[in-house]
């Protein structure tokens, strides 16, 4: 007991750090669903005082700790997190997003094995979830939360119904003054839970019915969650592949943009999506349908970024470089990306063949200048979708080379020209 004592007294010393902790992460989790349009409620908590040495005096009777350090190593859920689907169908998008931001040491389905003989036997399954031990990873992390990577956190998964149910029954079952409760006290808990089954099935026919309507209907999205689930649904129906991920990205800009220049709908926005590359695993879906339109059109270059200030002013989560108006004068911003603009004007095909992943066959460009293109399309990705700015001085070279690549490109098609007028 003394042992006991001392770890909960140690706990009680570092418990600010866990919350810290289980709040990284959650912030993380919250920031990412909603930007690719995945409807939850993420919460977080460090683990209580109470709820902690309860749990510890239990364990201790199996495990024996010899040490404060011991306990630590067993008990994982410290910090936990956890994520509420609205709906329980979007579970493997959840999943892959995870397995992707995250270092995942183990995954744990429930429910569990089969009940103890002696137990009320439930006629429901009980708690359905899925929970994950994992660590942050570093370069997700401040400098000065780098230590927070090498702890573990808790991040449990299930539709609202159901840890709405898990949160009663844990309060009843396991936090009994008794130990146990009745036989109808069971009962009715069982009973409850085979209402959260129903309600899950409800919520899965309601997230179909949507679905439906946001596939057939020539309206405008409501909003970037019922693009989202369009774009999910299209590119997994044309993959035909059953373990197909799709990589859609953040719809939430993408969304305001389309609405600003009218193809916020499954009909007008079909015409762009032949176009892309949907089984593409180096390019959000999202970000090829932006390069898609700003190639045939530049001008959208302004709309583009406005769409981006706008979400930016009610994004609690944005880097302050993520927002950052393109054609600001900060570090040569604005003028590197208005010689880009000026540049795909003029060599649009060419810039339309790296934006595909093809080989130009412009004849006035070498193998080294498309290379060098290529590299200043990479520095306005970073500041179209990344969520830190190139240096200035990486964007003054690649405004200067955009400059002789213009005064090249001209003299060598004034040249053509004439030679075509002799001929």
């Amino acid at each position: 007991m003394a042992l006991i004592s001392e770890f909960i007294d140690d706990y009680k010393s570092k418990i600010g750090h866990y919350e810290h902790l289980a709040q990284t992460c959650a912030c993380q989790c919250e920031s990412a669903l909603k930007r690719q349009g995945l409807r939850a409620l993420v919460t977080s908590r460090a683990k209580k005082l109470d709820s902690l040495a309860s749990k510890v005096e239990t364990r201790a009777k199996e495990k024996a700790y010899q040490s404060i350090d011991e306990i630590y190593e067993d008990i994982v859920d410290l910090a936990g997190v956890r994520v509420a689907l609205y709906f329980p169908g979007d579970r493997e998008e959840v999943d892959h997003f995870i397995r992707s931001h995250f270092n995942v040491d183990q995954v744990k389905d429930f429910p569990e094995a089969l009940q103890h003989p002696g137990a009320y036997q439930k006629r429901f399954l009980g708690y359905v979830g899925r929970h994950y031990r994992l660590r942050l990873k570093p370069e997700t992390l401040p400098l000065a939360d780098q230590h927070l990577a090498t702890y573990v956190i808790e991040l449990q998964v299930g539709s609202v119904l159901m840890h709405a149910w898990a949160e009663v029954e844990h309060d009843l079952v396991y936090k009994s003054t008794e130990g146990f409760l009745s036989q109808d006290e069971y009962a009715i808990l069982d009973e409850l839970n085979g209402l959260m089954h129903a309600g899950e099935i409800a919520l899965e026919r309601l997230q179909t019915a949507s679905k439906r309507r946001i596939n057939t209907e020539r309206q405008p999205f409501s909003n970037h969650y019922e693009l989202s689930s369009y774009l999910y649904d299209h590119t997994r129906k044309a993959s035909h592949r059953s373990d197909f991920e799709p990589f859609i990205g953040r719809t939430d800009v993408l969304f305001h943009f389309l609405k600003e220049i009218g193809l916020n709908s499954v009909p007008a926005l079909k015409p762009v999506l032949q176009s892309c590359n949907l089984d593409s695993k180096g390019q959000p879906l999202a970000q090829q349908i932006v390069d898609r339109i700003l190639q045939m059109n530049p001008d959208f270059y302004s709309t583009y970024n406005n769409a981006r200030i706008a979400v930016g002013r009610s994004d609690p989560y944005g880097a302050p470089d993520e927002y950052v108006s393109y054609f600001s004068d900060k570090e040569n911003l604005g003028s590197f990306m208005r010689q880009w603009i000026a540049s795909e004007k003029l060599i649009g095909d060419t810039v339309g063949h790296l934006l595909n992943g093809e080989a130009p066959k412009d004849a006035a460009l070498n193998k080294q200048a498309l290379e060098k293109l290529q590299q200043i399309r990479e520095l306005r990705n970073e500041i179209l979708y990344g969520d830190q700015l190139p240096s200035e001085g990486d964007m003054i070279h690649a405004e200067e080379f955009l400059q002789e690549i213009m005064k090249s490109l001209r003299h060598h098609r004034d040249e053509t020209r004439a030679d075509e007028r002799k001929a």
